[in-house]
């Protein structure tokens, strides 16, 4: 029983451990394991495991030598365009239209074909999105992705990742 718990356990840190985003290669697992194999790409994975959350945490903004997560970035970029841009872009959200909401979409990754939709979303969502006096740029920014995620054709047409 021991020995199947353990090949699972080990398939799936393998499986997990080889991510398309690259991550698999650095963190402390990766200095002690170099060679690229399903056996050491398990105990890579095993040994960042251990040290969870640093390893996990670095693994994600990229540090422990790894580059950041595709989600992280667009985040990082769609955040700073909230925050450089927020009165204009919550100023054309509550009219359903405008040059500031239509770049705020394609840094989410909204494709062009969409915006007219994503626009009208906000509009109709703007009292949810901007719902306190203690809105900011990234209470905001969560609000439009929760936005998105309970949309059917938004959750398609955008591209959070």
């Amino acid at each position: 029983m021991k020995n199947l718990f353990l090949a699972i356990s080990i398939s799936l840190f393998s499986y997990s451990a080889m991510a398309a985003d690259g991550s698999s290669g650095c963190g402390p697992g990766w200095y002690l394991l170099k060679k690229n194999s399903l056996v050491s790409s398990a105990l890579r994975a095993t040994t960042n495991g251990i040290l969870f959350p640093s390893t996990t945490i670095g693994m994600t903004i990229g540090t422990s030598n790894c580059s950041q997560h595709a989600i992280v970035k667009n985040e990082m970029e769609s955040l700073k365009f909230a925050t450089e841009n927020y009165y204009e872009i919550a100023s054309e959200a509550s009219r359903g239209e405008g040059n500031f909401l239509t770049s705020f979409a394609s840094t989410i990754g909204c494709k062009t074909k969409d915006m007219s939709s994503f626009n009208k979303t906000m509009k109709k969502n703007f009292k949810k999105i901007y719902n306190t006096k203690k809105v900011d740029p990234k209470r905001m920014l969560k609000e439009t992705y929760i936005m998105i995620f309970s949309n059917k054709d938004l959750s398609k047409a955008c591209n959070l990742s």
